[in-house]
């Protein structure tokens, strides 16, 4: 029981590894070789002001 247990944990840890491994290669690589184009995001992002200005605050 706690064989199984213990071979299941290190199974799980190893694979999260690979994958953190393998994100991370993707990202670097990715980042290095794509092309100015790729790298853009397509999304449109918006600031709201929620609060008024506070005095003794320069913008």
């Amino acid at each position: 029981m706690i064989g199984r247990l213990f071979a299941t944990t290190v199974a799980v840890g190893a694979a999260a590894i690979m994958i953190g491994i393998t994100e991370s290669t993707f990202r670097h690589y990715f980042r290095k070789h794509a092309e100015f184009e790729d790298l853009k995001t397509n999304t449109v992002q918006e600031v709201v002001v929620v609060t008024e200005y506070v005095e003794g605050v320069e913008e």
